[in-house]
């Protein structure tokens, strides 16, 4: 089996666009006969032909990639950015599963990027299934007009050394939750980080303020505990919080790998 994932070029482009048009050509004659039947039974799935022109656009003008899974020399299967993905009409649902390589290849790309989940927004809802099968959550009531949200968190550890061991807490909470008698964190993580030369604590698994059903800013806060003491309770977007190592990913997520040692002020 000879199978990759390579950047696209013009000639993979027009393969891919070949098959693009047929598939856009077979839904049309599938939809005029879904109108003539008066509207009977599930209307049939339309393909991204209508997406493609601005894809290559985009692709032109460097400000999204486009990756095309190739196997056995053909064009089976693409990735538009984090927006887009098909594979061939054909092949769908094929023993070497064209869909799961595009999906890992989506995940890794978010992965080494430094982000702390991968999200999308899916369409069709045909799609639905197949996104839950890579081990993507959707949030309903989450839609916008590019389709349903859904996320997947990229799970980050870190091997510790054999420097001193400390106990930390790291918990976000929305501004709700802050000002509750006693405050109540959507998020906490818990557990042994380790101390380093310079005073900072290492933790052992990423720290990230995510909350699935929020789908605009939110002014997060940020509560870190060690060995059970406060040191730090206050907002996200703070330069104090910044201070401390919370940043944002690329999926303007915030984040934090690495307690820094102003987190031992009181």
């Amino acid at each position: 089996m000879n199978e990759r994932i390579v950047p696209a070029n013009d000639s993979l482009l027009a393969q891919i666009e070949t098959w693009l048009d047929a598939e856009e050509a077979e839904y049309k004659k599938a939809h005029e006969a879904w109108e003539e039947n008066h509207y009977e039974g599930r209307p049939p799935v339309r393909g991204f032909r209508c997406n493609w022109n601005i894809a290559k656009r985009w692709w032109q003008e460097a400000s999204q990639p486009i990756w095309v899974l190739i196997a056995d020399n053909e064009a089976v299967g693409f990735l538009v950015g984090d927006q887009i993905l098909e594979v061939r009409p054909d092949l769908r649902r094929h023993e070497r599963r064209y869909g799961r390589s595009l999906a890992d290849h989506l995940a890794r790309s978010f992965y080494d990027e430094g982000r702390s989940l991968a999200a999308i927004e899916i369409t069709p809802s045909s799609a639905i299934p197949f996104w839950h099968r890579m081990g993507f959550t959707t949030v309903p009531g989450r839609e916008s007009p590019n389709g349903l949200f859904a996320y997947k968190i990229l799970r980050r550890t870190f091997e510790l050394g054999a420097g001193q061991r400390v106990a930390y807490s790291i918990e976000f909470l929305t501004p709700d939750g802050r000002y509750l008698d006693n405050p109540e964190p959507f998020s906490r993580f818990v557990g042994e980080g380790e101390r380093l030369s310079d005073g900072a604590i290492q933790l052992s698994e990423r720290a990230f303020c995510f909350r699935p059903q929020d789908d605009q800013h939110v002014d997060y806060f940020v509560r870190i505990e060690l060995e059970g003491r406060v040191v730090h309770f206050d907002k996200a977007k703070r330069e104090k919080s910044a201070r401390l190592g919370l940043a944002l990913d690329k999926g303007y997520i915030y984040f934090i790998d690495r307690i820094l040692p102003i987190a031992g002020q009181s």
